[in-house]
Formats: C-alpha cells, sequence, structure tokens
C-alpha cells in the first residue's frame, strides 16, 4: 500500500527502510574516534561490494551568494564519482547548513544506489542530525530530498543484504573523504542568482531574525522594558539584549531554582515578578 506524498507513491508505512539503516555517532575522546573511523576505512576499502562517501557543504557570508554542495564516492580506494557546482552543478542555493547538508547527502546517496554490485553505502558526514534527516520522509524542511532518499533506498533495498551507514566526522579532524570533499569545494567561486531557491527553516530562520531585531528595538524604549529595568552588560561590556534562546538572556542560567529566581527578578526588574510595572 502506497499513498501520496507530493507527487511521490510513498508506503503507508514510512520507516520501514529503518532496519537496514544504522548511525554512527561516536561520544568518546577525540584520539578514538579518529581512530575508529579510519578502521571503518580500512575495511570498506578491502570490500568490493561497499561504496563509501564524503559529503560537505559551504555557505557563504554573502547573503546575495548560495550555499554549494560536494560528494566524493569511492570504492576500494578509488573515486568513482565526484560532484560539485561547475559542470556537474550541485547547488544549494539560499539555505541553512542543514538543508545544504541535506541536498548533498541525498545527492550522493541516490548516485551511490545508482552503482552496480554495491550492497553496502556508508556515508561520512559532520551532521548526523541532517543524516537522519535525510531517511525521514515525514513533512520537515527539505522533505523533498527526503523522499528521493528514501525511494531510492526503498528499491535499492530489494535485496535484503543491502545497508546504509551513516558516520558522523567532525570537521576539526581534517579526516579522509570527508575532508577531501571539503578542499574539493574550497576553490569554488561565490555563486549568485536572481531568483534563488530557498527552504522552509531559511525562512523561518530569517522570520526569527527580524522578530528579534525588533525586540531589540523596542527593548530600547523605556516605556516598554520599564523605568527600574537593570541594564546588564555582557563580557563585552555591551548591553545585554533580549532573546528567546537557551532560556533568555537572563534567567536561563536559574530558571530551576524558584528562590533565585525571583531575587533576580525583584533585582533586575525592581519589583516581584507579579503584575505589570510599566509606568
Amino acid at each position: 500500500m502506497t499513498q501520496k506524498v507530493n507527487g511521490k507513491d510513498i508506503p503507508q508505512e514510512p520507516y520501514q527502510v529503518a532496519a537496514q539503516v544504522s548511525f554512527n555517532n561516536f561520544k568518546i575522546n577525540m584520539e578514538n574516534e579518529a581512530l575508529s573511523v579510519t578502521n571503518r576505512k580500512i575495511e570498506l576499502k578491502e570490500d568490493k561490494y561497499a561504496a563509501y562517501c564524503g559529503t560537505d557543504t559551504s555557505l557563504p557570508a554573502n547573503v546575495q551568494h548560495q550555499a554549494t554542495s560536494a560528494y566524493l564516492i569511492y570504492r576500494q580506494g578509488d573515486v568513482v564519482h565526484q560532484a560539485r557546482y561547475h559542470h556537474q552543478a550541485s547547488i544549494a542555493s539560499r539555505v541553512t547548513a542543514p538543508d545544504a547538508e541535506l541536498y548533498v547527502i541525498r545527492a550522493a546517496i541516490v548516485k551511490a544506489c545508482s552503482l552496480p554490485n554495491v550492497n553496502n553505502i556508508t556515508l561520512f558526514t559532520d551532521s548526523i542530525a541532517s543524516a537522519r534527516r535525510a531517511v525521514n520522509p515525514s513533512v520537515h524542511s527539505g522533505q523533498g530530498h527526503s523522499l528521493a532518499v528514501y525511494c531510492a533506498l526503498e528499491q535499492w533495498f530489494a535485496n535484503s543484504s543491502c545497508s546504509v551507514t551513516f558516520v558522523m566526522v567532525h570537521s576539526r579532524f581534517e579526516w579522509g573523504p570527508h575532508h577531501e570533499a571539503h578542499e574539493f569545494i574550497r576553490g569554488l567561486p561565490p555563486v549568485g542568482g536572481r531568483c534563488m531557491a530557498t527552504s522552509l527553516d531559511s525562512l523561518c530562520k530569517k522570520a526569527t531574525a527580524t522578530c528579534l531585531d525588533s525586540w531589540s528595538t523596542m527593548f530600547q524604549n523605556k516605556k516598554y522594558r520599564g523605568h527600574n529595568f537593570l541594564l546588564l552588560q555582557n563580557l563585552n561590556r555591551g548591553i545585554i539584549q533580549p532573546t528567546y534562546a537557551k532560556g533568555g538572556s537572563w534567567l536561563g542560567e536559574v530558571s530551576g531554582c524558584l528562590l533565585v529566581f525571583t531575587r533576580m527578578c525583584q533585582s533586575i526588574l525592581g519589583h516581584a515578578p507579579i503584575g505589570s510595572y510599566f509606568q
């Protein structure tokens, strides 16, 4: 049984591929992690039925430029396919970093599934969250990429011996296939565009930034923040601005202690944390 999602036939059991997909998110010290992924690479180089991929993305500082993505696919130590912007365009457009990572994971997995005599795909990435999203066809930013991955894997998994493994590799290691993908993309020139595509997360990020800017502007008004509000400074001697992240600008570290929370509110606001005292 299938159902139509964005024009694609998706099984009503959307997580049936999970049994053949695994994730390796190392949470040990740097030396052991580097050794573990290196040993994994050695095993893959000796397996003639394995393909392994390195992926990376680059987000420009200039909002007028597009994010770019690159991947390399190896078999027994040799690059058998690679893609990036220029002749084989892999442009992720104006998106967030996780969106760009999801895009390149989709491109690498779909291509690897098309290679002959492959029953094991391993992908090295520095964004394990995007890798998990790649095999989750539910509604989210970049869902189209996840659906493409899901459809490719569903056909490829018809052979029950096939499996996919996503391995987390921190960028600071500058390790193996992941670093080679990073170097592969570094020399690309900035790519602009007049009508660039975007993503849901990118739009949400932009809306959030706009709201925070408006909040900071309103915070400058004494009638908004209160005449007795205690203006605290950060480590750079700038006035702390309001934010919703990590419990807020002032009370994020003390929200678990009611007594400290109450006393801090009294100190900053000039009154107990009840009622409205703006005038």
